[in-house]
């Protein structure tokens, strides 16, 4: 007779209870008694037990537990530090299912200098040592390869450093074709210095951590040559390499706000969807950026333990800091952890205010931004869909979703906006714009009955959705009921999306308002549970509907600025409009002009100059 899920928490409790409450390891074992996640603790019983618990991170662990976990095994430790360490063993040794896999990682390129050599050359490496040396140093870390190598064959053209194999440095006598092309300077003949070379090198370096100055002096020399010999090809090329040179360095000083040397880690959620952002500073400058997607139903703060471990592995440098979006489990652990990597003391904290919580902020930006080029790129649409319809229940996976929103400022330029979600994608060829025709005024409700009044009329030639979500409250979805009865629109499934109030917590990872969506039949609304893929969708769908009306209303609201009292008057067109308000400062000032001074205007009549002077009369009273 199989164990029901509630007895098999009742007996795992009891094993929890029996753990000791010191430093070591746990494992999750699934229903076949494989290893299916291991972690490590400061206190394995309070660990553990923290699954069972109802605290801010447990909604996810408790779901974890219930679903996989069969039984609890454990192995205690003489320290932290040797949990730490034995964890990463057993990993390794069990490949548990859970633990944090980055399956798509890639190691960051770096350029080393060998410097035992008279004359070195800039080379590639995918591992470099743990440290730097007098002889061999290391610069980077670099996550685009591509541009990496494009910028490295733009400093070829620029400071024309050697780049052949020590070999064929040796045995050289002449100086090969590079030289005649300017992209060596021949150190293999003896035709440059060591203390040359060096500057040189010293030079391509500072190009690559975002000091282009000496560089561009020396490229805007050598333009300036070139066009006063008139080589103006040559000067052209001076001139791109300048413009890329500088635009790199822009680049690298994007939100340089006085961290020197760090890692950022942003995490943004859609059930068990995830995506990991590492932004590396370096010197100050954002030197490289690197994006995972994992699929994992842990609890944020143990899946960015998990992750910090496998990100920096043995022979990754670690930074300085590692700022994290969330707290992780035995934080001062895992500093402890990767400062023996280091090789010196390294700070992983959660920064709740100031430049670093600014730079979390920013990291958070672009792993939402990554999600959403990862949910298209790798296919998980449908994943999400059947979430949204279950969550809902729907008759059926939404495969096309309409969603509708209002947009005003006041009394005027009241537009409305339609977005499509085809198979979970944009579909922008569908999007509809609206201009109110009977509605006077800001009136949401009735803006709304319209809108999808006029929608509901064109079934024939534009079919129904799968799912129409309207921007609102209860409210807004007793109006699309209406609109749908009285168009006779039957069985359609309907939704009102709204901003619930905060959770009454602060955290980092989210904005701290949930979801409510109102379905037709429930008198309370459906609250999503925070980051879940249903409301990862539902965000989507509103923020394109937000975005497309606000855009549309901006225009709208641009032209109605631009109305003049001219434009009544028949026989006035723009360019006589122009020209009469021009000549007169504006409309008050044509106002107080007499008819005589109006028919001065050139293409003014006497008829058409009185006709104007009684118009502004009247209107301007």
């Amino acid at each position: 007779m199989s164990e029901t899920q509630g007895a098999r928490r009742a007996r795992l409790l009891e094993r929890v209870k029996r753990l000791p409450d010191e430093p070591g390891v746990y494992l999750f074992l699934d229903a076949g008694k494989h290893v299916a996640y291991v972690g490590k603790a400061r206190r394995l019983r309070t660990r553990v037990k923290s699954y069972f618990s109802s605290n801010k991170d447990a909604r996810r662990a408790v779901r974890f537990v219930s679903r996989y976990v069969h039984e609890i095994d454990f192995i205690s430790t003489e320290s932290e530090s040797a949990a730490f360490l034995l964890e990463s063993k057993l990993v390794k040794r069990h490949k548990p299912p859970y633990n944090v896999k980055l399956r798509d990682d890639k190691d960051f390129l770096y350029v080393c200098v060998d410097r035992s050599h008279a004359f070195p050359a800039l080379s590639l490496a995918r591992r470099p040592q743990k440290k730097s040396s007098k002889q061999v140093s290391f610069h980077g870390p670099f996550a685009n390869a591509s541009a990496l190598r494009r910028t490295m064959r733009m400093l070829g053209g620029i400071i024309p450093l050697r780049d052949c194999s020590d070999r064929e440095f040796a045995s050289r006598t002449r100086p090969c074709l590079k030289y005649e092309m300017k992209r060596c300077c021949a150190p293999c003949v003896d035709l440059v210095g060591q203390d040359e070379y060096a500057g040189m090198i010293a030079e391509a370096v500072g190009v690559l951590e975002g000091k282009c100055e000496g560089a561009v002096a020396r490229l805007e020399e050598q333009m300036t040559e070139a066009a006063a010999d008139m080589h103006y090809e040559s000067a052209a090329r001076h001139r791109d390499a300048i413009r890329y040179l500088r635009a790199t360095t822009a680049h690298q000083q994007v939100e340089n706000i006085g961290v020197q040397e760090a890692d950022v880690v942003g995490l943004h959620r859609a059930g068990e969807l995830v995506e990991v952002v590492v932004l590396a500073f370096r010197r100050g400058a954002l030197v490289s950026t690197a994006h995972h997607t994992l699929e994992s139903e842990l609890p944020d703060g143990a899946l960015l333990a998990g992750f910090v471990q496998e990100f920096y592995g043995e022979l990754r440098p670690v930074p300085r800091e590692i700022l994290l979006p969330a707290e992780v489990p035995e934080a001062s652990g895992l500093a402890s952890f990767m400062g023996a990597s280091r090789g010196a003391a390294v700070k992983v904290v959660t920064p709740k205010r100031g430049p670093r919580a600014k730079l979390v902020s920013l990291a958070l930006r672009n792993a939402k931004d990554a999600l959403v080029v990862a949910v298209d790129q790798r296919g998980h649409q449908r994943r999400l869909l059947e979430a949204l319809s279950d969550r809902l229940g729907l008759p059926c996976v939404p495969e096309i979703i309409e969603c509708y929103d209002i947009s005003n400022t006041g009394r005027t330029a009241v537009v409305a906006s339609r977005v499509v979600f085809r198979h979970g994608e944009p579909d922008r060829s569908r999007y509809r714009h609206y201009r109110m025709k009977t509605v006077d005024g800001q009136d949401d409700y009735a803006s709304m009955k319209e809108v999808l009044c006029r929608r509901f009329k064109r079934v024939s030639t534009d079919p129904l959705p799968d799912l129409l979500v309207v921007d609102g409250g209860k409210g807004h979805l007793k109006i699309a009921l209406e609109a749908a009865a009285e168009s006779g629109v039957k069985d359609l499934p309907l939704a009102s999306l709204a901003k619930g109030g905060r959770r009454g917590r602060a955290v980092t990872l989210e904005d701290g308002e949930q979801e409510h969506v109102f379905l037709p039949g429930r008198s309370d609304p459906l609250v999503l549970a925070g980051r879940s893929p249903e409301e990862y969708l539902l965000q989507r769908l509103r923020d394109e509907a937000h975005r497309f009306a606000i855009g549309h209303h901006r225009k709208a609201r641009s032209k109605e600025s631009l109305y003049s009292r001219l434009d009544d008057i028949p026989g006035v067109g723009p360019v006589l409009k122009k020209r009469l308000l021009q000549s007169f400062g504006g409309t008050r000032g044509l106002a107080r002009a007499s008819v005589e001074q109006i028919a001065s205007v050139q293409g003014v009549s006497p008829v058409l100059a009185k006709e104007i002077a009684d118009h502004l009369e009247r209107t301007l009273e």
